[in-house]
């Protein structure tokens, strides 16, 4: 069924309680959903509509009580006559507490109430899934992706990587072109490439993932300091995964690989190190991940996956 026709079905309120838009941020599953909302609160295409509207919430504090107090108001207010809808954007961050407290409602959502929930499945209970209907993002082949780029006047080779590199989504291929995530991606691969050398790179890794925040002091004035975060050490996991799988890809006799900029790199790492090796090098990127899911220290799971990595 196409976008419209579930756009149509939503705005008829013809669908289950629970929706879950699911794809990266570039996809525009954030946009959908938003559309989604409006089309089911007020029959509008127009997401602006949803500004001041009573019966939408889109919340953004994700902490345990901040998502029972948001759902608690729901549920009073789907007492009142009419339609509400709540939207939990990148739903696959919360932490377990706070997707239990969201399980319980969706077990018993009130009436004429939608759900809508956007991020990955990977990050989301299997009990959470099985409630929602999943709405997935639409990929295209890379090759139609690079020539969309193309078209657009990006030059073939960097056209080509991008488009690799997307799963198939093209608002991905086109943060992928991004200056700032262009010289991110060359502090990873350098990174890698000491990992090649049996180097454990940790200034230069801790570095890279170092980013600038604002914090309030007890005095309510603003400081910007520097830390080790998150989504940048997560992005880095990513580079690597996606590099150690092309090294398996290669071992395997394929020539098929995504990270077009670092084939001859990727070669090395075939003679330098086993099968059993690299596998076990992706189970670590694996876990690190997982464990930055569960709010581990971006710092201290830096210093574990130097630490584990032949």
């Amino acid at each position: 069924m196409q976008r419209n026709d579930w756009m149509k079905r939503i705005e008829s309120g013809d669908v289950p309680h629970a929706i879950l838009f699911a794809g990266p941020k570039e996809s525009g599953q954030l946009a959908l959903a938003r559309r989604a909302a409006a089309r089911y609160l007020l029959h509008s295409d127009s997401a602006d509509a949803l500004s001041g509207c009573p019966f939408y919430m889109e919340p953004t504090d994700y902490q345990v009580k901040a998502v029972r107090d948001a759902l608690a108001v729901l549920n009073s207010q789907a007492y009142e006559r009419g339609r509400h809808c709540i939207l939990f954007a990148d739903a696959h961050t919360m932490s377990e507490g706070a997707q239990d407290v969201l399980l319980k409602t969706l077990e018993e959502p009130p009436s004429d109430t939608l759900l809508l929930l956007t991020g990955s499945e990977s990050g989301l209970r299997p009990t959470i899934l099985s409630r929602c209907m999943v709405l997935r993002a639409e990929t295209e082949p890379w090759e139609t992706i690079r020539d969309r780029l193309m078209q657009n006047g990006v030059e073939r080779s960097k056209a080509t990587l991008a488009a690799k590199l997307s799963d198939g989504v093209y608002g991905r291929a086109e943060a992928f072109l991004d200056e700032s995530y262009q010289a991110f991606r060359s502090g990873a691969l350098d990174c890698v490439k000491g990992l090649l050398k049996r180097a454990k790179p940790y200034a230069a890794l801790a570095a890279l993932c170092t980013e600038t925040a604002e914090e309030e002091t007890e005095d309510g004035a603003l400081k910007k300091t520097k830390k080790v975060g998150t989504a940048r050490v997560d992005a880095f996991l990513d580079v690597l995964l996606s590099v150690l799988t092309d090294v398996l890809r290669l071992q395997s006799g394929s020539s098929e690989i995504c990270n077009t900029d670092f084939y001859e790199t990727e070669k090395n790492f075939v003679s330098a190190f086993t099968i059993a090796q690299i596998q076990g090098m992706i189970q670590i990127a694996a876990d690190a991940k997982e464990m930055l899911f569960y709010k581990a220290n971006p710092s201290m799971t830096v210093d574990w996956i130097l630490a584990k990595l032949p």
